[in-house]
């Protein structure tokens, strides 16, 4: 048993790690951190620790877990996943689809590094998650060209012409290894960070323009599962479907354009690694016969099959209905404070899921100043707009996260912004 002093001194070390990397630097309230509430994240141990003790009931017998295991992951893990997609989304999804990832940043990366060499082009949202264009531009060296949205996602049409004008003199010679010439990084389901979801005719559309140029369309669906959503009875409706719903085997003219990329990290818990690529078999087969998988098998084969157990259980899904009931909670208090206590003229879509609030100011109005007067006068910080954006736009908006802190903090943090917005607005 850990003494009181030992249990101080894991607490420092925890905190330490995060202050390296300035999270909570002189207790800042940071609000542009995309992480799962610390009173969540205790619920966890609970989980991994029921989870843990069932499977290693027949792990004392077969020991298969401690093994390399399958390159594209555990047995258990994939079915059990695929029953749980299968409930949440609006389509069947099948295990022999499923790839065991560990998270998708990893996810992304291998992909991209496997299909495309330095130099190459691909396609991103404007704006979009900021790390996922910087894993593709200055991790990876690929040339990134930036489509902008719309009230519906992604501009389709902007993009067909776009594919229609690079793809006159591309880098990547087609081959079987490498079927596509480039690709198209997005989020359809809550966008990050704008919150919206891919409209259904958007969807058709772009698997249609997928499909006429030959590329590949890979989704960070991250946040399909955590919907805000609620029918008449007071439950929690099912996302929207999520892209990769839309280009189906049994399709006319199907090629498989579409991946589906996801993580245990927002429903569950970001430390696990843990995560999944549900592609086409070509797509499949590629990671399986890669170097990378065939060295090391599966990717994160421990962890996996512990989390099948949490699958099979139903721990997994008791715990996405708690976290689904406090996000949306602070969701919605977020938004009221912005709607209601913020200057005339911010506008702030109301989500229906994910993890953030996208807030407009009019043209002109610097994020970027507000954010400095919010550290100075209250220790509270946001992204701004514009690190959202390959090409450093929307200067004149922000983006907070209401999912790592308790509700008091947050609206409390809210309203401070709120505060110097409103100061700044009227001395400018």
């Amino acid at each position: 048993m850990s003494s009181p002093t030992e249990d101080v001194q894991c607490k420092v070390d925890a905190k330490d790690a995060y202050d390296e990397q300035n999270m909570f630097e002189n207790g800042r309230i940071n609000l542009q951190i995309g992480a799962p509430a610390y009173t969540i994240l205790q619920q966890c141990a609970r989980i991994m620790r029921v989870a843990t003790e069932h499977r290693m009931k027949s792990e004392e017998k077969e020991g298969f877990l401690f093994q390399y295991g399958p390159r594209n992951g555990d047995i258990a893990y994939r079915k059990e996943l695929a029953s749980f997609l299968t409930r949440h989304y609006r389509y069947p999804v099948d295990s022999s689809s499923l790839v065991v990832t560990a998270g998708a940043t990893q996810g992304l990366f291998m992909l991209a590094s496997l299909l495309f060499n330095r130099g190459d082009v691909v396609f991103v949202e404007d704006p979009t998650y900021f790390i996922g264009f910087q894993i593709l531009k200055t991790d990876l060296g690929l040339k990134t060209i930036s489509v902008p949205m719309d009230e519906e996602g992604i501009n389709v049409d902007m993009l067909d012409g776009l594919l229609e004008e690079h793809k006159k003199s591309p880098t990547v010679c087609v081959t079987e290894d490498r079927p596509f010439w480039t690709m198209l990084y997005l989020i359809p389901t809550f966008h990050n960070p704008t919150g919206r979801c891919l409209s259904q005719r958007r969807c058709r559309q772009l698997v249609q323009v997928a499909r006429k140029h030959h590329i590949l369309v890979v989704c960070d669906d991250v946040y399909n599962t955590l919907c805000y959503e609620k029918d008449s009875q007071g439950n929690f409706v099912t996302p929207p479907p999520a892209l990769i719903s839309f280009d189906q085997e049994t399709d006319p003219g199907f090629h498989g354009n579409v991946v589906s990329n996801g993580s245990f990290s927002k429903i569950l818990s970001p430390g696990l690694r843990l995560g999944w690529i549900q592609a086409p078999k070509k797509i499949r087969s590629l990671i399986m016969n890669s170097s990378y998988c065939d060295s090391g098998g599966a990717f994160n084969n421990y962890t996996s099959g512990i989390i099948a157990s949490a699958l099979q259980l139903g721990l997994v899904e008791q715990n996405l209905g708690k976290i689904q009931e406090i996000y949306a909670r602070n969701m919605n208090a977020v938004h009221k404070i912005i709607i209601e206590e913020w200057p005339t003229g911010v506008s702030c879509l109301l989500p229906k899921g994910g993890f953030f609030i996208w807030v407009e100011f009019p043209q002109g109005f610097s994020c970027t100043e507000l954010k400095k007067i919010c550290i100075m006068d209250h220790n509270v910080s946001f992204y701004v707009g514009s690190i959202c954006s390959p090409q450093g736009l929307f200067e004149n908006c922000l983006r907070v996260c209401f999912a790592l802190y308790d509700l008091e903090t947050l609206t409390d943090a809210v309203r401070k912004i709120g505060q110097c917005a409103r100061l700044m607005m009227e001395t400018t």
